[in-house]
């Protein structure tokens, strides 16, 4: 069982959410993972609206009458405060996506950024708590957050994957990081290009020796298919199209490549975790 929490410095768009709905979706699918997806971001639901239309009472994949998640993560804050927390009531408050399979724990609803500091102080006792139940918890971290609750997920996490972009701005940031901060110097911190072009000059190769890292960082292609799909609520859709048309060669180069670097990134993950339960990082 593994906490992942993804994060980036950057102050721009940087596919962070995508990249993470890509992750989890992929591996629910093709590697029969029971995976949480906590998004912790304040009036931003681009990792939920990946999931299913928000605009629509009914969910993607979901069971309106088998689950009440009318309450969503202030909800489960309360059950925190309250001492009354428990691994399996959390799945009362995540949003099922895949059977047994996926679930969503949704982002604050509140508009109140007090309310939500006040909020995220708990999201590190939900991930560690969820992390009893679930074999991985992927968590979508917010650059809102403060920094001292940010710190005690990343404290908790098994492995911690850092977004870049792929520019010399983004790649100064992380060496400013490193050279500053410990943490980022640790053997679990890996790095993460989103929303990937692979004829930038920035290439993942490139952006591991200007960074002088042993490990290049893995990559999570952009596709606007892929895009396009997560904006209308149906990666789920799109994963499933991409399995039926691998028997054909008819298929587009893009998402051949798409597929075969996110692929790639799942089993990068997946030998980082088991070096994680080893205690070899």
């Amino acid at each position: 069982m593994s906490i992942i929490t993804f994060i980036s410095e950057d102050v721009k768009e940087t596919g962070q959410s995508l990249s993470v709905a890509a992750i989890a979706t992929a591996m629910a699918i093709e590697h029969n993972y029971k995976i949480l997806v906590f998004s912790t971001d304040f009036l931003d639901k681009t990792l939920e609206s990946c999931f299913w239309n928000l605009n629509s009472r009914r969910g993607l994949f979901t069971n309106a009458n088998v689950m009440d998640v009318s309450n969503g993560l202030e909800g489960l804050v309360r059950t925190f405060a309250s001492n009354r927390a428990s691994s399996d009531i959390i799945r009362s408050y995540a949003k099922p996506v895949l059977k047994d399979r996926l679930d969503v724990l949704q982002s604050s609803k509140t508009t109140d950024y007090k309310e939500y500091v006040n909020i995220s102080q708990y999201f590190f006792q939900i991930a560690d708590v969820a992390n009893t139940y679930y074999d991985i918890v992927l968590v979508d971290l917010s650059r809102k957050m403060p920094i001292e609750n940010k710190e005690k997920i990343l404290n908790i996490s098994d492995l911690v994957v850092v977004n870049l972009r792929q520019n010399m701005s983004s790649v100064n940031k992380f060496m400013e990081l490193k050279t500053e901060k410990e943490f980022y110097r640790k053997n679990n911190v890996l790095l993460m290009m989103g929303k990937y072009n692979p004829n930038s000059k920035y290439s993942s190769k490139n952006v591991a020796r200007l960074l002088k890292e042993k490990n290049i960082p893995f990559t999570i292609p952009y596709n606007i298919l892929f895009a396009d799909d997560c904006s209308e609520g149906k990666v789920i859709d799109y994963f499933l199209r991409m399995q039926k048309l691998f028997g054909n060669k008819e298929y587009d180069s893009k998402d051949t490549f798409f597929v075969k670097e996110l692929r790639n990134s799942i089993s990068i993950l997946e030998y980082k975790m088991q070096e994680r339960k080893n205690g070899l990082i």
